[in-house]
């Protein structure tokens, strides 16, 4: 298939239903008072806003450099969340949502493992979401140096902004951050222990299963 210009706004177009059917469900849904599950409540939610404001910009904007760098920061939150309510202790999870301060914000940069370390943990854990463990591992293996390089204007950041982004590569990054987007959706749905809630995730997914990237 020739990606073009129409071809991306119709997956922008379809994924931002997606967004809504993905987050809808789940917002009707009361939240534990937890704070391991307040952090990854809080951390899933980051990861969504991070995929809709890469939308918004790839479609709006086009300032497709800040929309790269933003996957990046939508897939760390993502890890995180998952690291927080499955392997964090509670000393970490109290310096992620507890009382904003400059002492806990100091702690938070020094103390919390960096996404790598993270992931091996989650790896090592053998949590119920293994599955997604290891494909986010495997997206790392692959695409973490290029993804630095957008947040940290190295190489490919300066030689896209020179030459511009082609369809065929932003195309795979908006149905990237559906994946990543749904993964958020679905540790959500898993928190609420509401089978009717993640069927229905499941449910959503095959309906935009043009939106995802295999």
């Amino acid at each position: 298939m020739e990606i073009n210009e129409d071809i991306i706004n119709g997956l922008l177009h379809a994924s931002h239903h997606l967004e809504g059917q993905l987050i809808f469900p789940i917002t009707k849904v009361p939240l534990y008072e937890s704070p391991r599950y307040k952090a990854l409540d809080a951390l899933a939610f980051i990861s969504i806003e991070h995929s809709s404001s890469l939308r918004f910009l790839i479609a709006h904007a086009k300032c497709n450099t800040s929309a790269f760098a933003l996957f990046r920061l939508q897939y760390e939150a993502l890890v995180k969340s998952l690291w927080a309510f499955y392997v964090a202790s509670d000393e970490h999870i109290d310096l992620i949502v507890g009382e904003l301060s400059e002492e806990r914000a100091e702690k938070n940069n020094k103390e919390l493992p960096p996404i790598s370390k993270m992931l091996k943990q989650l790896e090592d854990k053998n949590t119920p979401a293994h599955n997604a463990v290891q494909l986010l591992i495997e997206f790392k293996n692959i695409s973490w140096k290029a993804l630095n390089s957008y947040v940290h204007s190295g190489t490919h950041a300066v030689n896209r902004s020179m030459n511009g982004y082609p369809p065929e590569l932003i195309f795979p990054i908006i149905r990237q951050s559906n994946n990543l987007m749904y993964l958020a959706a679905y540790a959500l749905a898993g928190m609420t222990g509401n089978k009717l809630l993640i069927d229905g995730l499941s449910t959503t997914r095959k309906k935009f299963k043009d939106c995802f990237q295999d």
